[in-house]
Parts: structure tokens; C-alpha cells; sequence
């Protein structure tokens, strides 16, 4: 990865030119040769890389999926075909050092960069956990990745930092880890619920008087909800950065509004976009102005998710990774399966001025879009609005819902723990009657206790809590 502050202030056609160099050199001098599934795919495809002359060619490529990575029945080695070899001795000695792009020392790879050092897992929201493979120049890309966030998010060593992200093989912890490291911080790496659990977590961060939390959305505003009930306090709490699960910009504003509400020194909240496959995750610098890249460790396409064609600035569409400076596990024209609401755009950021690629809007997940039978056809049921309507409520602390079919139709079941003080009966009332108005299918709104919602939906014991429980095909 180049230097942040060249890059960050880089005009978008230099970007463009730099990615297009980074990406013709990928492709030729390390996945036309030695990437197993890629050099294989394009023998297949007839593809030559040589043709590949920059990021305008990049369609000429075709698509990597989830069903392409996921290891089939019996064949667990299947991720291995996405691991980059290590380049042979002869190979490394004919080659030449001389000047990289924009001047800085090309200095050649040592083959330590290509050996295998830690193992990272994909979520597995939608099929089984991917292995992600990482060597040591991954882990110095993804430590400088978690830097630039920290600058982003005007983070320094002289912050106080409580990192409440679950403690599992994954790119969000793992990052935060080391962007605390790398920068000097005084850092608790918590491991979130499933390791310390709220209580611990809660009292930490009032003795050290944290001024920062990270934290899953939903584990953040459950810690502020029951500050009270461990009997600890927020007034050295000064900004929540959000992160694992996806963030509507309305979950943001509900939990600025409960740090003022318990008494916290200052209400700034920000959202990070973790993605495993990009092996890295990307910092707003406030909400809204969108998810900062970081264009010289990975390209970034938005497609239409059905035709595959790609989509104009500020288009909603699908979220496409391609791996630009990358070993270990390599990645061309991957679908994430995320759409984001408000597309991808080079303009400035108005805020902060950085010029990287920055996705714009709120983050919805493709497997999310449902299809549902109702009396009168099939509904679509888009269960990312579900979720934002759920979280912006004000009464509601907890929930979940079930998906169920009872003979040829669909119903859905609301379950939801209010919070202290809530009118529970007017909660379950006007939830099921804003419910079934807006969806059309039949819904039905049932309160539960605190520690049955928390249990069912695994709040201290998941990566992330788990709301949505389809059971049509179970």
C-alpha cells in the first residue's frame, strides 16, 4: 500500500491510474501463473491477462461468487485454489528493483510474503464460513488499513479505547487489534460479550473513563441501556464507532440520542464497513458522507445485482471487491452481497476533503430481499427495512423475528423485549399495526422477557445478534 497522506489527497484520475497499474500488474505477475482457480479460469475462458489494460477492462472479467469459494461436500482443501504460490526462486532472481508508481522504491516481495502466517473466516451469513488465508504482508496491509480508519476517525494514542467486537477470527476484530497497537493506544480488547460479557465490559469502561467504544449496533445501544442496571457510568464516554453488523444511519442517530440521554461527555457515532473478503474495513468520517476505501489495496465496482452491469456514480447497487496489493487468499470481481443504498462516488469528500472512492448510503445485505406468499400473491418482504424500522423504535430494546408458512401463506412473528418505562401493550399494538400495514402479509407482535430475547437472539454469544429466523424451509 502506498503512503496514506499521497493517497487520500490523490485526484481521481490519478487514482484511477494508479489502480489501473496496480490491477495489470496483479494480474500478470501474480494470478496468471500461480493463482490456482484464477490461471485455471482463464485457460477456460479463453481470457488473456495481457489484455487487461486497466480498470476500464475490468468487465472483460467475469464475476466470483460465494458458490465459487465455498468448499463443496468432501473437498475441504476447495479455498486452497484462491491462495496465492509463492513465486519460484528463479522467478525471484531474475527479477530487477528499480522505482514503483509515484516514486516510491520497488523493491521486490521477499517469498516470507507469500507464506502462510493466520486464518480469518468470511461471517457465513449466507453459506458455510471461507477460510480467508493471510500472510505477514497481508496483516501490515490490514494493520495500515485499521491506521487510516483511525485517522478517518481522528483517533490517537492519546485515546482511551474499548474494543466490544467479538473476539472470533475475523477482519473486524483482528483490525481493531491492530490499529490499537499500531497507533500506541491504551486499548482493553474486550472480546465482547462472549468473552468478558456487558457487565465486565461496562465496568471497564467507566474505571478506565473510556472515551471510546467499539461495538456491534446492537450490543452498543443494549450497553447504554443498562448502564443503569450495573450501576456504572458514560460521563467519560465521547464517541461509539459501530461496526460487524450494518448500520442504518438510523441506528446512528438512536444511539447519539441515548449517550446524551445517560450522560455521556460528548455524542459523536461513527459506522465502519467491515467486509472479510476485502480483508479490511473502511471508516466514515461522519455519517452519511460515506465509507472512506483505501483504492491502492482494493478496487471497488457497484453492479446491478441481477444484469451484472456496472452501475454510474451514486447508483444503488451491489458492492464488487477486487484485490489490487494482496497475498494469500486473492480475490478478482468478487459479489459481496452487499448493496449499497447510495452507490460509490470519486467526488471530495465534503467533510473532510480525503478524494479516495468513498460508498455512499446505508449497507443492505441481497439475502435480506425475500419473497413471501401472502393471500393475494407473493409480497416482497425487504427485511433491512424491517430491521432499521426495528432499531429507530424507541420503545423497543430488544426483538427478533420468525418467518413461518402455515399452509400456502407466509406469516411473520415479531418478538420484542420493551424498554424500562415502555407502555408494552401500545408497543405490541402499534407495531403489529404499522407492520401488517406497510408488508401486506400477516403479522403478529408478541412481548417476551429480557433474558429469553437475549438468549434467543444470542446477544452474549454470537459475532453478532441474529434477528431474523426463517423457518419456511426447515
Amino acid at each position: 500500500m502506498q503512503a496514506w497522506n499521497k493517497i487520500s489527497k490523490m485526484p481521481a484520475p490519478a487514482i484511477k491510474k494508479l489502480q489501473s497499474e496496480l490491477l495489470t500488474k496483479m494480474l500478470n505477475e501474480e494470478l496468471a501463473d500461480r493463482h490456482p482457480y484464477y490461471s485455471e479460469l482463464f485457460k477456460e475462458k479463453n481470457i488473456n491477462p495481457a489484455e487487461i489494460k486497466g480498470v476500464e477492462d475490468l468487465s472483460k472479467l467475469p464475476f466470483t461468487e460465494k458458490k465459487d469459494i465455498v468448499a463443496p461436500e468432501g473437498n475441504l482443501f476447495h479455498p486452497k485454489k484462491f491462495v496465492l504460490e509463492p513465486p519460484a526462486e528463479d522467478e525471484q532472481k531474475g527479477k530487477k528493483k528499480g522505482f514503483a508508481l509515484f516514486g516510491k522504491k520497488d523493491t521486490e516481495p521477499e517469498p516470507s510474503d507469500y507464506y502462510f502466517f493466520s486464518l480469518y473466516f468470511t461471517a457465513g451469513r449466507t453459506a458455510k464460513p471461507v477460510p480467508i488465508e493471510y500472510t505477514l504482508f497481508d496483516l501490515d496491509n490490514l494493520k495500515e488499513a485499521g491506521l487510516r480508519a483511525f485517522d478517518i476517525l481522528e483517533l490517537t494514542r492519546d485515546d482511551t479505547i474499548i474494543n466490544a467486537f467479538t473476539y472470533a477470527p475475523n477482519v473486524h476484530f483482528w483490525q481493531t487489534f491492530y490499529s490499537t497497537t499500531g497507533i500506541g493506544s491504551t486499548a482493553l480488547q474486550t472480546g465482547g460479550g462472549k468473552v468478558l460479557g456487558m457487565e465486565k465490559i461496562l465496568k471497564a469502561m467507566d474505571s478506565m473513563e473510556a472515551p471510546v467504544l467499539f461495538a456491534a449496533p446492537g450490543y452498543a445501544r443494549f450497553a447504554l441501556q443498562t448502564l443503569e442496571h450495573f450501576g456504572f457510568s458514560a460521563s467519560n464516554l465521547e464517541r461509539i464507532v459501530l461496526g460487524i453488523d450494518y448500520t442504518p444511519v438510523t441506528a446512528v442517530e438512536r444511539i447519539a440520542r441515548l449517550m446524551e440521554s445517560v450522560g455521556a461527555k460528548d455524542n459523536k457515532v461513527h459506522r465502519m464497513y467491515f467486509n472479510s473478503e476485502a480483508k479490511s474495513g473502511w471508516a466514515e468520517c461522519a455519517p452519511g458522507f460515506g465509507y472512506h476505501t483505501n483504492p491502492d489495496h482494493v478496487l471497488i465496482e457497484i453492479i446491478d445485482p441481477e444484469s451484472g452491469e456496472v452501475l454510474g456514480e451514486g447508483e444503488k447497487g451491489e458492492v464488487v471487491v477486487t484485490h489490487l496489493d494482496t497475498r494469500g487468499t486473492v480475490f478478482l470481481r468478487y459479489r459481496t452481497g452487499d448493496i449499497a443504498t447510495g452507490g460509490i462516488t470519486t467526488e471530495p469528500c465534503p467533510n473532510c476533503k480525503r478524494t479516495v472512492p468513498r460508498i455512499m448510503g446505508d449497507i443492505e445485505r441481497t439475502q435480506l430481499y425475500l419473497e413471501l406468499q401472502g393471500k393475494e400473491g407473493t409480497v416482497e418482504f425487504n427485511v433491512n427495512q424491517l430491521r432499521e424500522k426495528m432499531f429507530a423504535n424507541e420503545d423497543v430494546l430488544l426483538w427478533y423475528a420468525e418467518i413461518n408458512r402455515s399452509n400456502s401463506e407466509d406469516e411473520v412473528k415479531v418478538v420484542v423485549k420493551g424498554t424500562s418505562g415502555a407502555d408494552e401493550d401500545a408497543l405490541l399494538k402499534t407495531l403489529q399495526q404499522d407492520l401488517q400495514a406497510e408488508y401486506k402479509v400477516p403479522f403478529s407482535v408478541e412481548a417476551s422477557t429480557l433474558d429469553a430475547v437475549a438468549n434467543h437472539i444470542g446477544l452474549e454469544k454470537y459475532t453478532t445478534e441474529q434477528t431474523i429466523f426463517d423457518h419456511r424451509e426447515s
